[in-house]
C-alpha cells in the first residue's frame, strides 16, 4: 500500500483491525476450514466487525455508520479477506444488506431492520439469482401479486449468500401485473427456506437454495419504487464488483506471502528455493499481478467515492483481480511442489478459494462485455 498516503486516523483504524484480526479471526480460519460457521458465532463475529467499521462503515454517523469512504472501508476488507475470505463474504453480504436499507428503505424499514443488521443481531441477504436466471437479472420469475394488504411474493433462487444463515431477505420479484421488478424485504418468521449448496471451497460462507412458497408481508416491506428494482440491482453489482475483487485481492495477498515464506525455507541442491532463478521469476509474477489487482480495485473504490458512474472500472476491477488470484494462488502451488497440493500448506486451500471468485457477481466473460459495450456504445447482449 505504499502508494497510497494514508491519513492516520485510516493508519490507527487499520492497525486495530490487524490485532483483532490476528487475535480472534485467524484461530476462527483454522478451525472452520471449509465448512459452515455456526449461526450464533456468526451473529457475534458480526457484531464485532461492525464496531471496526465493517458492515455500515460507509453510512452517516446518523444512520449508524461509521462515515467512512470506500476507500478506507475497502482497505479494512482487503486485511480481511486476506486472513480469512469467506468470513469477508459474509460480512459483505451483511453490509450490503444493511446500505440498501439504510439509503433506500423507509423510515419503517430502517426502525425494523437496520439496528439489528448493524450489530449482528439479524442476518440479511439479496436474493436475485434463480436456477434459470444468472448473468441477465431482467429475466428473474420470482413473482410478487398484490394480496388483500400487500404482497405475496413466489418462487425459488439459487447461489444466495448468506441464504442459510438469514434472518432477513431482500427478494428480487416481477410483479405479476406490469412491467419491471421490484424488491421485497421478508423475514424468515414469513416461512421460506433455504438449504446449502455445498461447494468445491468458501463453505464458511453459506451459498443457498431458496424457496418462496406463496408467502404474504404486508406493504410496507416494499422496498424502494415498485418497478424500479432493476436499475438498483445493476447499480448495486456496480459497487458488489469492487469488494468481490477485494476477496480476490487477500487471496492473492495470502498466496504471495505464503509462496516467498515457503521459497525462503525450502532447500534443494544446497540453498534456499528463492534463490533459484526461474522461482524468483514466478515470484516477482505473482507480485505483478497482486499489485496490478489492488491498483484496480483502489481505482474503482476511489471512483465510488466520487459518485460517478464507474461500472467499466469496477468490471475491469473484478475480471483481474479474479482472474489474477486464480493465476497467483496456482503458482503458490507450484512453487511449494508436491506440498502445494497437499493439505498441510495454506495454498491449496487458497486456489480453491480464487476458482471461485471469477464467477459471482457476472462471470468474466460478463465483465468483458460490460467493458466493450461502454468503450464501443455497441451492445453485445
Amino acid at each position: 500500500m505504499e502508494f497510497l498516503k494514508l491519513t492516520e486516523d485510516q493508519k490507527v483504524l487499520l492497525d486495530s483491525t490487524r490485532r483483532y484480526l490476528d487475535r480472534r479471526i485467524k484461530p476462527l480460519r483454522q478451525e472452520y476450514n471449509n465448512r459452515a460457521i455456526p449461526k450464533p458465532l456468526a451473529h457475534e463475529v458480526l457484531g464485532e466487525l461492525s464496531e471496526l467499521g465493517f458492515i455500515g462503515g460507509t453510512l452517516p454517523q446518523e444512520l449508524g455508520g461509521g462515515s467512512l469512504s470506500y476507500l478506507t472501508e475497502g482497505l479494512l476488507y482487503e486485511q480481511l479477506a486476506k486472513v480469512f475470505s469467506g468470513l469477508a463474504g459474509i460480512a459483505f453480504i451483511q453490509g450490503s444488506v444493511a446500505k440498501t436499507i439504510a439509503l433506500e428503505g423507509t423510515e419503517q424499514q430502517r426502525r425494523a431492520y437496520l439496528k439489528g443488521l448493524m450489530k449482528g443481531e439479524l442476518i440479511g441477504c439479496v436474493a436475485i439469482t434463480e436456477p434459470d436466471v444468472g448473468s441477465n437479472p431482467s429475466d428473474v420469475k420470482a413473482t410478487a401479486t398484490r394480496g388483500s394488504d400487500g404482497w405475496v411474493i413466489s418462487g425459488e433462487k439459487s447461489w444466495i449468500s448468506n441464504g442459510d444463515i438469514s434472518d432477513l431477505c431482500i427478494v428480487v420479484a416481477k410483479r405479476s401485473t406490469g412491467e419491471g421488478l421490484s424488491r421485497f424485504i421478508l423475514e424468515r418468521a414469513d416461512g421460506y427456506t433455504s438449504s446449502d449448496i455445498d461447494k468445491m471451497a468458501m463453505n464458511e460462507w453459506p451459498t443457498s437454495i431458496m424457496h418462496f412458497d406463496r408467502i404474504p408481508i404486508p406493504a410496507w416491506r416494499q422496498l424502494g419504487t415498485e418497478g424500479k428494482g432493476l436499475k438498483a440491482t445493476l447499480k448495486g453489482f456496480e459497487i458488489a464488483r469492487a469488494y468481490v475483487a477485494l476477496l480476490a485481492l487477500g487471496i492473492a495477498e495470502a498466496s504471495l506471502e505464503a509462496a516467498i515464506e515457503y521459497s525462503k525455507q525450502r532447500r534443494q541442491w544446497g540453498k534456499p528455493i528463492g534463490q533459484h532463478q526461474l522461482v524468483q521469476q514466478m515470484l516477482a509474477d505473482m507480485a505483478i499481478m497482486t499489485d496490478a489487482a489492488r491498483l484496480l480495485t483502489l481505482r474503482g473504490l476511489m471512483l465510488i467515492d466520487e459518485g460517478v458512474r464507474c461500472d467499466t472500472q469496477t468490471s475491469m476491477a473484478k475480471a483481474y483481480a479474479t482472474e489474477a488470484a486464480v493465476k497467483v494462488a496456482s503458482i503458490a502451488v507450484q512453487i511449494h511442489g508436491a506440498y502445494g497440493i497437499s493439505k498441510e500448506y495454506p495454498v491449496e486451500r487458497l486456489f480453491r478459494e480464487a476458482r471461485i471468485l471469477p464467477i459471482p457477481d457476472g462471470t468474466t466473460q460478463i465483465q468483458k462485455l460490460i467493458i466493450g459495450r461502454n468503450l464501443t456504445g455497441f451492445r453485445a447482449f
